[in-house]
């Protein structure tokens, strides 16, 4: 019987690494005394990242559009979610990062231990230098401070990996088995996040940030893992996860960050000043109250997490096949709320504030909200309806928002099923058979969020859809009490497909060889609602609707509002590719080997909802980049992305971007 490897390359590792294999295999420092074995790894490297197009006013909110002098904002979206696409300029630098990977393996006969540490400084966000460029009639906190890069996103030590692993042999059948922080790689995904590899969570930031390296990209946690082979051909896996780490999304204010709500130093809070057609904007209300607070994160257990996995291999037709089982809790951010809380005399103190003034009520208000029944005994329904009649709309409104919250959390218990393959086939291709792997998934109760002006409305007492079911249709505060938790999100039945090709061609274009890699994924929701029934959120904020209350007519205002982009709310299917070729030129020049790549992008049909959002229809990118490598020890290289279709929802359509990196290993 073979002995297993116990350390599986997934299709996704194969997929990124094989074209950068001429950059690899730097010596390492090696230290051996029998079967001790000792090696350090150590890579360096310098880079930086431009914005090479200029701010598409379509993508900013009305209110942070005009005070700019621009006109052709796009009414779908608010001033929550423009914050780092305002503060970097076309040519302006985005990082300028220093960053060290250390690798240390230990081995000594059928014992082992990894270790991986990473460290990076950004000067750009360091030095605070990236909040520099944000305009002066940017939204900002009561104090006075925006949601921006805090000093703390632009520097870090870190370890990753730190575990311990060992073999065995029962019977006949090798034990491989692993402690520590570690990442686990089920599946057979490529390019397309959501799949069955979703045990550890992925850290975003670093694949954005110039010379990103694949190892960079999941977050190890603390797991027990162990593989039994039971026959040559048939293992099974399995893992229990100690701790829990979230996806980590880019901060507030940095460059491909696309909300201001829930990313670190996203604390500025949900400011309410969008608008659709003619109803009557929240801007209109005194600024310092058109702000929904962000309340503290609710993260997920450390526990509760767990996976099996069984593996056969079919000589017959040289397929192996996996089944999977994992319980986790969600890496990815959801946003819920809670209605308004506060007694009579915050109340009555903020009426006879500023709200008070601007709808022109005088103090008078304050002794009325003083005797108040429905304030007193915390009925919202009754504080709501006497707001409307004494304060109008949109003021009744902006009264609520100090005593709301919204805030993040991570739901627990997905349980996921699925099916993966991968072989070789003959596809007629020059140069031999192809690698081709699949896989399917299915998510059970995957959390789905409802859009967030629908959210938003319903615990500020407007008519929302989020509660169709209510006691009075359509009407959250005949359901919640003051500080209820309102939940953001509804839970259907996910699946995913996904399927994969790479094939070498050999002595094409002069090179020694070219990789090419073509990814396809396909999601269907089969549960999704109609809009017409409940709005789930796609990315961007939509248009948040606050016709005067009570409004016979909202349901009908809310459909003509969204009419016209109804291609641009989630589906219940959708599919998208992604190709990748990468070649390999030999001493070129001097021992200089250059790495060519290419890669294109196209979300075909369909819209996935968040926090999913893996598609967005008609939404592509392109990118280019060339490595020169010298001694498999010196890197150098440039690359240039650009994103477009799917305007103007699309938030990353004018954030083209050019890098520049270098490294050394030793």
């Amino acid at each position: 019987m073979r002995k297993r490897n116990p350390f599986k390359i997934t299709s996704l590792a194969a997929a990124v690494s094989i074209g950068s294999l001429m950059a690899g295999g730097a010596q390492a420092l090696d230290f051996t005394d029998g079967e001790f074995e000792v090696t350090l790894d150590t890579t360096l490297s310098v880079g930086a990242g431009w914005r090479i197009s200029d701010i598409d006013y379509e993508g900013v909110g009305p209110h942070n559009a005009a005070a700019a002098g621009e006109s052709d904002s796009h009414k779908h979206d608010t001033t929550s979610q423009d914050n780092s696409n305002l503060r970097y300029e076309q040519g302006d630098t985005y990082t300028e990062i220093a960053k060290a990977i250390i690798d240390l393996e230990i081995n000594y006969k059928n014992f082992g231990a990894f270790f991986r540490a990473k460290g990076w400084y950004d000067y750009r966000l360091a030095t605070g230098d990236g909040g520099s460029d944000l305009p002066a009639y940017y939204p900002t906190d009561p104090d006075g401070s925006p949601s921006e890069p805090r000093e703390s996103d632009g520097h870090a030590t870190e370890i990753l990996d730190a575990f311990i692993w060992g073999d065995w042999w029962i019977g006949e059948m090798p034990l491989n088995v692993r402690y520590g922080r570690q990442v686990i790689s089920w599946g057979e995904g490529v390019f397309f996040p959501n799949g069955i590899n979703t045990i550890n969570a992925i850290d975003v930031n670093a694949l954005l940030s110039p010379g990103a390296e694949l190892k960079e990209a999941l977050l190890p946690a603390e797991a027990l893992f162990a593989s039994i082979g039971v026959t040559e051909n048939l293992s099974f896996e399995a893992f229990v996860q100690f701790s829990w780490e979230e996806t980590r999304v880019p901060a507030c204010g940095t460059y491909f960050s696309t909300t201001d709500l829930i990313g670190d130093g996203c604390d500025g809070g949900f400011y309410i000043q969008a608008e659709a057609g003619t109803l009557p904007p929240v801007s209109d209300a005194p600024s310092a109250l058109t702000r929904l607070p962000r309340g503290a994160d609710e993260e997920a257990s450390e526990d509760g997490q767990y996976g099996f996995a069984t593996r056969y291999f079919i000589e017959a037709i040289e397929t192996e096949v996996a089944f999977y089982f994992i319980n986790y809790h969600s890496k990815l951010p959801l946003l819920s709320g809670r209605t308004p809380t506060g007694d009579a005399d915050e109340i009555a103190a903020v009426i006879g504030g500023s709200i008070a003034a601007a709808a022109g009520a005088g103090a008078g208000l304050v002794a009325q909200a003083t005797t108040q029944t429905s304030i007193l005994s915390n009925d919202l329904t009754g504080i709501r309806d006497w707001l409307f009649n004494v304060a109008g709309q949109p003021t009744a409104m902006a009264l609520f928002l100090p005593y709301s919250e919204y805030f993040v959390e991570y739901p627990e218990d997905i349980q996921l099923y699925g099916f993966s393959f991968s072989t070789t086939l003959d596809l007629g291709l020059p140069g031999g058979a192809s690698s081709v792997a699949g896989e399917i998934s299915m998510r059970q109760d995957q959390p789905l969020q409802i859009e967030d002006g629908v959210l938003l409305g319903g615990m500020l007492g407007f008519p929302s859809a989020l509660c169709a079911d209510s006691p009075v249709a359509n009407d959250c505060f005949s359901e919640y009490g003051t500080g209820d938790y309102v939940k953001g999100y509804i839970e259907e039945d996910y699946y995913q497909a996904e399927f994969s090709m790479i094939h070498f061609f050999d002595r094409l274009l002069g090179a020694e060889r070219w990789t090419f890699v073509a990814d396809m994924a396909f999601s269907y929701i089969p549960g999704m609602p109609d809009e017409d029934e409940l709005t789930l959120n796609s990315g961007y904020n939509a248009a948040l609707l606050t016709p005067d209350f009570p409004d016979a007519t909202f349901k009908a205002a809310l459909s003509a509002a969204l009419a016209s982009e109804d291609e641009f709310y989630p589906t219940d299917f959708a599919w998208g590719y992604k190709l990748r070729a990468s070649g390999q030129y030999s001493n070129v020049f001097a021992g200089i080997n250059l790495i060519p790549t290419i890669s294109f992008s196209h979300d075909v049909e369909g819209v996935t909802p968040s926090p999913i959002s893996n598609f967005l229809e008609d939404r592509m990118s392109f990118s280019a980049s060339v490595e020169a490598v010298y001694q498999n020890t010196y890197s150098v290289a440039a690359s240039y992305t650009d994103f477009f279709g799917a305007e103007p929802y699309n938030q990353l359509a004018d954030r083209d971007y050019f890098t520049l990196s270098a490294s050394v290993s030793f």
